[in-house]
């Protein structure tokens, strides 16, 4: 089996992910996959040409903040990135799920923005209220700001909810998600 699992920013998908791979799934984070290749020569060259080195760190690395500052303010440098990003994500995303004796869960913040959701035997979006979402995000960094930018990148989190086939509300603590997480694998 794989499972997609999605939900907002801040919702808790990667406390999810953790409470699958307790269970023995094998996790693949998309956003990891992401900074790999973000950070691959191709890649970094294709940044170089368009944005010039202010994009790179001291270390010649991708600047994660410089960057999403970049594509958070302009659609257009927003699909550029994703242009030259996707596409290799999705073929380490595949060979990731490659082997099916395992059971595979599969983070992807923008399943659903990037029409994904047929790549998957069922679709788990995380869910929780905007104020959680909020607190989480201000733990991390995020400026109330940057966090509402982010939050307005994506599909709102109610249509998430809405196309996927179960949902997680984690609002609550550790245990509760363990249990729901459980509760879900057994059902599946």
């Amino acid at each position: 089996m794989v499972i997609g699992l999605t939900g907002g920013i801040g919702c808790g998908k990667s406390t999810a992910a953790a409470c699958f791979a307790e269970l023995g799934f094998v996790v693949i984070d998309a956003d990891q996959l992401a900074r790999q290749v973000l950070e691959s020569h191709v890649c970094v060259s294709r940044l170089r040409e368009r944005w010039g080195a202010a994009c790179l760190d001291a270390q010649g690395v991708p600047d994660r903040k410089w960057i999403a500052a970049k594509v958070f303010a302009d659609p257009v440098e927003r699909a550029f990135l994703e242009s030259i990003t996707h596409p290799e994500v999705a073929r380490r995303r595949a060979s990731a799920v490659a082997d099916r004796s395992r059971h595979h869960v599969v983070e992807i913040p923008l399943l659903f923005e990037k029409n994904l959701a047929a790549e998957f035997d069922a679709v788990v979006c995380v869910s929780s209220s905007e104020p959680v979402r909020f607190l989480r995000l201000e733990r991390r960094g995020l400026s109330p700001a940057a966090a509402q930018a982010r939050m307005d990148s994506q599909d709102p989190l109610a249509e998430k909810v809405k196309k996927s086939d179960y949902v997680l509300f984690n609002d609550g603590d550790l245990d509760f998600l363990d249990a729901q997480v459980a509760a879900l694998v057994d059902r599946l």
